[in-house]
């Protein structure tokens, strides 16, 4: 069995990991150079952005926190997320409420990114290969999503710069839970588990009444609505399934570090500095 990461090694590969995850943020400004493209993409893209953040919260969020903290505790914190996303947004004004769109989705992004940090410390004290792994995973998560994200922003009337710097600083959240994964070991698991279903109502809010009610600023009609609003949607949803599923196969656990209880696995010290 594969013995964690300790000491200097833990965190060095930590950050160096939670760079990585960081770094996704400037995938949609590199791929969406030029005003042509983003005219083009960026209806799509919020469509894609629907299914992922949909299928995120219904196939892998959920599910996980269901495991962690049974059905009534789940659907009370997603609850608890979905109003407060809800009443976020209720309380712009009519006009802003585009704005605030795009303020919750950076919000939620933020979210979800201080429990991947959290993730990928605890799991590299668990073992190496079960922190490359993890990270892995979360780098096939971020690409969907932080496309889809960079597209909430433009369309909100972020100048492209604007939007890769706030993906960016909502990104930089993975080093808030990176640190706090570090610093607490295995004492910070319970504030994951937690998480993931406060994220999973955001995201179901940001993604039906959110998202949705504004594509219809971008129509579109007959064969092109297929084209460009059912499939990007399908594909999100249909991509997180397919993570989930690979996720069930490989062991890996949103919710929950399997073996990081376990002393033959888990490093005495979770400092970065030999104990006395």
């Amino acid at each position: 069995m594969s013995v964690g990461l300790a000491g200097w090694g833990w965190w060095g590969a930590t950050l160096l990991a939670c760079a990585l995850v960081a770094s996704m943020a400037l995938v949609g400004p590199l791929l969406l150079r030029s005003a042509a493209q983003r005219r083009r993409w960026i209806p799509p893209l919020i469509a894609l952005a629907i299914g992922v953040l949909a299928g995120d919260a219904l196939l892998h969020l959920l599910p996980h926190a269901i495991d962690a903290l049974g059905v009534a505790t789940t659907l009370l914190l997603a609850g608890a997320g979905f109003g407060l996303f809800a009443t976020l947004r209720w309380l712009l004004p009519r006009g802003h409420r585009s704005s605030g769109t795009a303020a919750l989705s950076l919000g939620g992004d933020a979210v979800h990114n201080l429990g991947d940090g959290l993730l990928i410390a605890l799991a590299f004290a668990t073992s190496p290969v079960l922190g490359i792994a993890t990270v892995i995973a979360i780098l096939a998560h971020e690409l969907p999503q932080e496309l889809g994200d960079y597209a909430i922003l433009v369309d909100a009337g972020f100048s492209p710069r604007e939007a890769a710097q706030a993906n960016l600083g909502s990104a930089a959240s993975v080093f808030i839970g990176a640190l706090t994964g570090l610093l607490a070991g295995p004492a910070a698991e319970p504030a994951l588990q937690w998480l993931a279903p406060v994220a999973a109502g955001g995201f179901l809010y940001l993604a039906l009444f959110a998202l949705a009610p504004g594509l219809r600023r971008h129509p579109a009609r007959g064969g092109r609505w297929w084209r460009v609003r059912a499939l990007p949607i399908a594909l999100g949803v249909g991509a997180m399934a397919g993570l989930a599923v690979a996720e069930t196969h490989a062991g890996l656990d949103h919710g929950h570090v399997h073996g990081l209880d376990a002393p033959a696995e888990t490093p005495r010290s979770f400092a970065p500095w030999p104990r006395g």
